[in-house]
């Protein structure tokens, strides 16, 4: 009997600390920060592909996610690819990202961009940690490297560790969106990579490359990098060096890596060399002085496919009959920047032209004297089935999936709110607000918000002036 009693206390005890586990592990979700973007949240994408499906695996810090695009490289050679890096990543981290990704995958190639193998980590400079380990799975491993990585210090590591210990004060943070996060998917498009069009302020002035300085690489980075060479032999891999074109690295670093691959007999690709050869604009084709742009990355990635197809033996995923993930996420690029247009686009014509009604919200709100373009408010009412007559007077109205849903809202109704995910599009007679964001652009013309009904994703808002209606006005 007594043994009995003992058994029901066990299983209370287990079943209590369960639900206790899950609780805490709610309570971190909501705390702790969000480091990224849907487009660019490497570490939680990784976790949602499946199991032993990418054979080529990027890892690194920024450089590496700016470079290397696995749409690119699947769109033009069939390669399974993924970035799992993080911003600001320490040397140290990558191997930890190794161990990390080897216990889903088993990739064929690791190739490793080497920006932060100069760069000692100093445990009191350590802020950028959050980027990469703040959404690493609980493990062995983690509580081990970060026990190294700060040098056995253990309460600064346990914070990094369990995230809820580092952001516990964030309560008086939290807002009503904190606790409607959905965790369903957080499967990545991008396949990791980061790759935005913006352009850079001037040319990058690469002189200073040649400008040789020693390089002695921190001890502990070359013992680090011993360990990877071990995991990759261990596991069958072939890993890769490869080193991004960026301002402030010099010749004598790169020297310093050519060196150390060469002793590990590890291929080296340096993409300084190449810069004429790819055809590199050193305006056009970087964002800044560290980062390539989508133009960039796009003729660097084709580089590298065709490295990578020539030197190791990788499979044609094109070739597959069943639709992939890298397909999927093909698709979805060509969403999102169908979307990211719209933000580009500036006369009042194309913007109208251009809108995709399907799938989307629109709402649109008419203020001030509009008799300038009286002949384009008629047609907009008319086209929603709205009189024309009161719309010229003023007003808001809500098309979803091309249909107006809200009747006219004029200046004499009370606000009407219209539920987009957990925030809400409030409308009045004179104007339109948006997660607590009042848009009203101009005084005399036509506002538009745009809103992505299947990624419940904010788009674009434009007003057009009365006046100048080839100018989109923007918040």
């Amino acid at each position: 009997m007594q043994l009995k009693k003992a058994g029901k206390a066990v299983g209370k005890t287990i079943l209590f600390l369960g639900i206790l586990g899950v609780l805490l592990f709610g309570i971190q979700e909501i705390l702790k920060l969000n480091m990224g973007h849907r487009g660019t949240d490497s570490v939680k994408g990784f976790y949602e592909e499946e199991e032993n499906s990418i054979e080529v695996l990027f890892v690194g810090a920024s450089t590496m996610f700016c470079t290397a695009d696995p749409l690119v490289l699947y769109e033009n050679y069939g390669i399974a690819s993924y970035d799992y890096g993080s911003s600001a990543q320490p040397f140290e981290l990558s191997y930890l990202f190794m161990q990390e990704a080897l216990k889903t995958q088993k990739p064929k190639v690791i190739a490793l961009e080497m920006l932060s193998v100069v760069k000692e980590l100093k445990p009191d400079q350590a802020e950028n940690l959050n980027y990469g380990v703040t959404d690493l799975q609980f493990s062995v491993e983690k509580a081990s490297a970060l026990n190294e990585m700060f040098r056995g210090d253990k309460g600064a590591g346990l914070s990094y560790l369990i995230p809820m210990a580092q952001y516990k004060d964030r309560w008086q943070e939290l807002e009503k969106e904190d606790f409607l996060k959905e965790y369903e998917s957080y499967a990545n498009y991008a396949k990791g990579a980061y790759t935005p069009d913006k352009v850079a302020e001037a040319p990058l002035d690469f002189s200073s490359y040649y400008e040789e300085e020693e390089c002695q690489l921190p001890e502990r980075n070359v013992e680090t990098f011993e360990k990877m060479v071990r995991l990759c032999e261990e596991n069958g891999i072939e890993l890769l060096l490869f080193k991004s074109p960026n301002i402030g690295w010099n010749i004598g670093q790169t020297k310093a890596v050519a060196k150390l691959a060469a002793e590990y007999d590890v291929p080296f690709l340096d993409f300084y060399p190449l810069l004429e050869e790819l055809d590199i604009d050193y305006q056009q084709d970087f964002r800044d002085n560290t980062h390539f742009n989508r133009y960039g990355s796009e003729k660097a990635s084709i580089y590298l496919g065709s490295y990578l197809k020539e030197h190791y033996e990788l499979t044609d995923y094109r070739a597959m009959d069943a639709e992939n993930s890298w397909d999927i996420a093909l698709q979805n690029r060509a969403h999102d920047r169908a979307n990211e247009a719209m933000s580009r686009i500036e006369g009042l014509p194309d913007y109208m032209a251009a809108i995709p009604y399907e799938g989307h919200t629109v709402a649109f709100n008419v203020t001030g004297d509009v008799s300038g373009m009286e002949e384009f408010v008629r047609e907009l009412a008319k086209a929603f089935g709205l009189e024309e007559d009161a719309l010229l007077e003023g007003g808001s109205f809500v098309v979803k999936d091309g249909v107006c849903t809200s009747g006219l809202i004029d200046t004499s109704s009370r606000e009407k709110s219209v539920e987009l995910d957990t925030n809400s599009l409030k409308l009045t007679g004179y104007s339109l607000t948006y997660n607590r964001e009042m848009y009203q652009l101009v005084d005399d013309g036509i506002t538009i918000f745009l809103y992505d009904n299947d990624w419940k994703q904010f788009v674009d808002t434009a007003g057009f002036d009365v006046y100048d209606p080839a100018h989109a006005v923007r918040p």
